[in-house]
């Protein structure tokens, strides 16, 4: 036990020391610091390119977002910075402690944790590194998933409203619990999120904040091209057709970040390019919810099928969570920390048997393990850029998704075999003179 306090006092220090090296680089808090500061200082345009840092470096969020985190807009930047940068600590030992209790066949296989932290490192680094809120929102997420499988829906509503405040993209999973009929989660997430971005009037003032709103959709989702010019690499669907089918002109982007090899074999316009993404997000989306429902089981198959793979609800999340990666309008790289539930349940499942699935498991895991560990230390800023462009990312989270999918059909199959075998048992036994 004192050597356990001694490990954890240890990891602690260092945690702390190495938050005075994270906040000297931090990418995107000195964003929100920037607007915060606008905010109080008076100001009410939220969405106009000086509120922040520039056009590329704007704000995007809601206005709850701003006004939620006041006090940090309070005080020096350094210090707000450095607690931005412990809460992203905190955060992540959240995510961590959720999976644990998710998946608690993991508790006694370090090879397990190992392969879930190779595979998954990068994406937390990165998320600390550039302070992004993508990291609260995941967490949100967790917490809201964990609490809606302990049966606190009302808690689970409140959660997963905060986090589609803060990132749009979690809305995605809303699907899920209609196909669920979870009618109570669904409407506390929806009077929720009413309530919760109605909560800035107390500042905007009620037209004030509608009109903030407004102006968010039009900047945030109406017009996306000028972001997806400029930002972060998009490694969703729709950016690896864009880059993979029509010619993308990097000599354009503003902030001079344009060494970027091309890779396009087709030349498709923009708006054909649209209407192929979604297309294809329609056809995956629909294909994964029949999946989830045409493999539903029976109340007694639930039973064996928890004990197989550790709750039916951990397996079709990790699947939806890939499918949010996929189909989602913006996918940058630091949204990859949402594939730590999914590798985890990968995990779980190779650990927890010598099935074949978790045969399957085990070879999809080590195989992500070794190109999210192996490939982020290779030299040189053009290998790195074509990597990106490439879309290494978006083709883990499809591997990952493929094993999911395979593992929740034949999971699947052999509980039904094993329910049935009995009753063709019975019914040989009857006809038998």
């Amino acid at each position: 036990m004192t050597k356990h306090i001694y490990v954890s006092i240890f990891v602690c220090l260092v945690l702390a020391l190495l938050g005075f090296i994270f906040i000297r680089n931090l990418i995107d808090f000195p964003v929100y610091f920037a607007a915060g500061q606008s905010l109080i200082k008076g100001r009410t345009d939220l969405y106009a390119p000086d509120f922040a840092l520039g056009r590329v470096m704007d704000y995007r969020y809601l206005p709850f977002f701003l006004v939620a985190f006041t006090p940090l807009w309070l005080i020096p930047y350094s210090i707000s910075a450095y607690i931005w940068y412990l809460l992203s600590v905190i955060e992540i030992a959240g995510c961590l402690v959720i999976i644990s209790r998710i998946f608690p066949g993991l508790a006694d296989s370090k090879k397990a944790w190992l392969l879930i932290a190779l595979s998954t490192l990068q994406y937390l680094v990165m998320a600390v590194h550039y302070g992004n809120a993508h990291l609260l929102a995941v967490f949100l997420l967790f917490a809201s998933l964990y609490s809606f499988q302990k049966g606190r829906e009302g808690i689970a509503g409140l959660l997963m409203a905060v986090a589609i405040t803060i990132k749009l993209t979690p809305f995605l999973l809303l699907p899920y619990f209609v196909l669920k009929r979870r009618w109570r989660m669904l409407s506390s997430v929806c009077v929720l999120l009413i309530i919760i971005n109605f909560v800035p009037s107390v500042y905007f003032g009620i037209s004030g904040n509608i009109k903030l709103i407004e102006n968010w959709y039009e900047h945030v989702i109406s017009s996306q091209d000028f972001h997806e010019d400029n930002g972060p690499i998009n490694l969703s669907l729709k950016g690896e057709l864009r880059r993979y089918v029509s010619p993308v002109d990097y000599s354009k982007r503003v902030d001079g970040d344009v060494q970027y090899p091309a890779i396009n074999f087709a030349s498709l316009t923009r708006e054909d390019l649209l209407w192929a993404w979604i297309i294809g997000c329609a056809i995956l989306f629909v294909a994964v919810l029949l999946l989830i429902w045409f493999e539903r089981a029976s109340p007694q198959a639930e039973i064996e099928g928890n004990n197989r793979i550790n709750g039916r609800f951990a397996l079709e999340m990790s699947l939806m969570l890939c499918l949010m990666l996929l189909v989602g309008p913006l996918t940058s790289k630091i949204y990859f920390v949402t594939l730590l539930w999914p590798i985890a349940c990968l995990a779980d499942i190779a650990v927890r048997s010598r099935s074949r699935e978790a045969g399957i498991a085990m070879r999809v895991l080590i195989l992500i393990a070794i190109v999210n560990s192996v490939l982020p230390l290779l030299p040189g800023r053009s290998i790195q850029r074509l990597l990106l462009v490439v879309g290494i990312d978006f083709y883990v989270n499809l591997l990952a998704m493929s094993a999911l999918a395979f593992v929740l059909i034949s999971s699947q199959r052999l509980i039904r075999s094993q329910s049935g075998e009995p009753q063709m048992r019975v019914q040989s036994a009857a006809k038998m003179p």
